[in-house]
């Protein structure tokens, strides 16, 4: 988003230093380069000041739903109640009785459920449509997502909130990363709106996730997304990705799989 912002600014420079120079008038061109130069870059720095904060409310969505999922993460470990010492009373006098058989051992717990018993992940098909102005969704949006994005690029926008919430998931390669999944899926999903900086993706305690073979994860939520029109459009999604494999730590991508959005019922 910075990169754009900057973009703009130096785009916006360059043509009004031009329109100075090409309408300077009587003045020489040395004069006029120098006036050009002035007003472009006061210009410049408006329409830089404009575009970031039309910007910047996504980068502070997307970093409070990051320490909305860290705090899930780690509050029920944070949260168990201390085990209080118990107080023994002392033993009173008793007959001597024959010594009781030794109890049955207890049954082994079950074990995890292995990696290779979660369901396969199946595609579906793309979801291509056009977008009239009353939709928030760019038109034929599948074909203009990104095919993969590294947790690098979230962790440089979102800092320590990321880092924890990496910190919990452990070095475990079969474990449970629905979280990170879920936060993963929200770059691709802002992706796919006319407004990103307007999208509102929901808490992540109404999460829906589902777990498949090869780290694949599903996960199921709401949106809220700005139309043509300006108006507010909720839309329930369902967003599949995969770590993708031998990219690990900082450098770990993920890789979208499936996306559909689609307009929930007012």
């Amino acid at each position: 988003m910075a990169f754009l912002c900057l973009l703009a600014f130096l785009a916006t420079w360059g043509l009004m230093w031009r329109w100075v120079v090409k309408n300077r008038g009587n003045w020489n061109l040395f004069f006029g380069n120098v006036l050009g130069a002035g007003a472009g870059f006061i210009v410049g720095v408006v329409v830089f000041s404009i575009t970031l904060s039309l910007f910047a409310p996504d980068l502070k969505t997307a970093k409070k739903q990051v320490q909305e999922t860290a705090t899930q993460a780690v509050a029920p470990a944070a949260m168990m109640p201390e085990s209080e010492p118990e107080t023994v009373p002392a033993p009173a006098p008793v007959a001597v009785a024959p010594p009781a058989p030794a109890p049955a051992p207890a049954p082994a717990p079950a074990p995890a459920p292995a990696p290779d018993n979660f369901p396969a992940f199946v595609v579906g098909k793309p979801q291509n449509e056009p977008s009239p102005p009353e939709s928030a969704l760019l038109p034929n949006y599948s074909n203009r997502l990104t095919n993969t994005v590294s947790e690098k690029q979230v962790a440089d926008a979102l800092g320590q909130d990321f880092a924890a919430l990496r910190a919990t998931l452990g070095k475990d390669p079969n474990a449970d990363k629905s979280l990170m999944a879920a936060v993963m899926c929200a770059p691709f999903i802002h992706s796919a709106m006319r407004f990103p900086a307007a999208t509102l993706i929901a808490p992540q305690v109404s999460n829906k996730s589902q777990r498949f073979k090869d780290q694949v994860y599903t996960i199921s939520n709401t949106v809220t997304a700005r139309n043509m029109l300006g108006d507010d459009v909720s839309y329930r999604y369902t967003c599949s990705v995969q770590p993708v494999p031998g990219s690990a730590g900082e450098n770990a991508e993920w890789r979208l799989l499936d996306l559909k959005l689609k307009k929930s019922q007012s």
